[in-house]
């Protein structure tokens, strides 16, 4: 069956609204770097996430006035474009700059300092610009850039040097990675019939670069110590956008016919470590490790639905990315907050918290139900996709999915019961919850509920997204009768 080729949207109007996007934490870690706003250093990271996040729903609301027809503007490499936004990229433009504002919302103010904002604003602003482009070069020169404020977080943070280390040995494997196996895409695809063994080692290259940036078996030990050695503010900024699995997407997803093995792979080994990292958050010690090995485990789910054929398993994928980064966003921040009062927390006992931080308990125990796909979330809508999705193309692999997501929620609960179950002394002061801490959190589940309460509009737009990226025409899904996706270009642009 022939494919519908996407259309290309041109209007001007809709170019400075990803420009805004962008521009609003680069002008605002500029103003950092002056001095000039030492004294309200958080609101001008508030505003700067607000302004992206306003900016990227007015894009992602254009785009769904104009069905299957992505934005693409610009230079031109193996397909790639400088400016690529379709479903997918205005969505995760709205969700990074709504997880930027919750951590800029949330974190003490000793984290505050005027470097770290820079360093917080630089990162987000790379994060925005990788979420619109498909270019080839565009994606390597950005996966430096986004590395870098993380490296140099962790590297001042005090006792952070090992993990900085162990950082910085796995993300110059994956540019390396990377940045040789899109060179060897570009010049030999291996989707067409002239390709030669150059552009399959390069389908391979980019592959590992993916496993390695994304923490999945057997490169996963960086994940672990990132979310030990650093704030965790680093760690979620660092993790919970998912750029590989965005490069992913553009590289190797919508070329399966050319990437067969590859792609069998990378689903093989993220369930491996989708159900690896929930036993790991069983048998965690600490609240961080625990955080570290639940977020290991989500993000592994969302790249092995991204390996599927059928649009709704990349819908689902789409859908889990969305769900599970706010979920652990939320789960994160709410131990960060605890830890900001009581000091590190220990799962090895009891520690009896919820009588001294009953909202926190609260905040927590439904953030763990949204990670896990509780009825009402939009986890819930996102693991049905994903879950039938498997079933009905691999059977192992949607019992893989489920033994992760159960093996998670028994984690989840053990954590929280660890936490804040358990007597509590009298004299333990009681800590309030700050205004600024709850309006973050009541922003993240209002998000998280009203999506799985009404998840029609974000749903068409991840499966229109899917469809382009798999070259599906509508019709074809609408029917339930998917041929196989056929040969395209580099990038997954028109």
């Amino acid at each position: 069956m022939t494919p519908v080729p996407a259309l290309e949207v041109t209007q001007d109007w809709l170019l400075p609204g990803i420009a805004v996007a962008v521009a609003a934490p680069l002008a605002a870690a500029g103003i950092a770097a002056t001095g000039l706003a030492n004294h309200g250093l958080r609101l001008l990271a508030v505003a700067a996430a607000g302004i992206a996040l306003a900016a990227s729903l007015g894009v992602a609301a254009a785009l769904q006035a104009v069905p299957n027809a992505p934005l693409a503007w610009g230079a031109t490499l193996g397909g790639g474009r400088l400016v690529y936004v379709d479903g997918l990229g205005a969505a995760l433009l709205a969700y990074t700059a709504l997880v930027s504002l919750a951590i800029a919302l949330v974190a003490p103010r000793r984290m505050l300092e005027a470097a770290a904002v820079r360093r917080m604003l630089l990162g987000f602003a790379a994060t925005l610009a990788l979420f619109a482009t498909s270019h080839p070069v565009v994606l390597i020169v950005l996966w430096i850039v986004t590395a870098q404020p993380t490296w140099r977080s962790v590297r001042v943070t005090p006792g952070g040097r090992p993990a900085a280390r162990v950082y910085a040995i796995y993300m110059t494997a994956a540019v390396a990675c990377m940045a040789a196996g899109t060179c060897m895409l570009v010049a030999d695809p291996p989707w067409e019939r002239s390709s030669g063994p150059l552009g399959a080692a390069g389908g391979w290259l980019v592959a590992v670069a993916v496993m390695i940036r994304k923490g999945i078996f057997p490169f996963h030990s960086w994940y672990p110590a990132l979310f030990s050695g650093a704030a965790m503010s680093t760690a979620l900024r660092a993790t919970q956008p998912q750029i590989a699995a965005y490069t992913a997407v553009r590289l190797l997803v919508g070329h399966a016919d050319g990437l067969p093995w590859e792609l069998d792979v990378l689903s093989l080994l993220a369930l491996v470590t989708a159900v690896y990292g929930g036993a790991l958050a069983l048998a965690q010690r600490d609240l961080r490790g625990f955080v570290g090995a639940l977020a290991m485990s989500q993000s592994a789910l969302v790249l092995a639905g991204l390996a599927g054929r059928l649009p709704m398993e990349l819908t689902g994928a789409f859908c889990v990315w969305i769900s599970s980064g706010l979920a652990i966003t939320g789960i994160g921040l709410v131990s960060w907050s605890l830890e900001s009062r009581a000091g590190p927390i220990s799962l090895a006992t009891l520690q009896g918290r919820f009588w001294d931080a009953p909202a926190l308990a609260a905040f927590f125990l439904l953030f763990g139900m949204a990670a896990i796909g509780f009825p009402g979330t939009l986890s819930f809508v996102a693991d049905d996709l994903i879950v039938s999705g498997s079933l009905e193309e691999h059977v192992a692999a949607g019992l893989l999915v489920i033994a992760s997501t159960v093996l998670c929620g028994i984690a989840v609960m053990r954590c929280w019961f660890h936490v804040f179950g358990g007597p509590t002394g009298t004299d333990h002061p009681r800590h309030e919850i700050l205004l600024r801490e709850r309006v973050s959190f009541i922003i993240l589940l209002a998000v998280l509920f009203g999506l799985g309460l009404w998840p029609g509009p974000l749903v068409r737009a991840l499966d229109q997204a899917a469809e382009q990226i798999l070259r599906v025409p509508p019709l074809a899904h609408s029917s339930a009768q998917v041929s196989s996706p056929t040969p395209s270009s580099p990038a997954s642009s028109p």
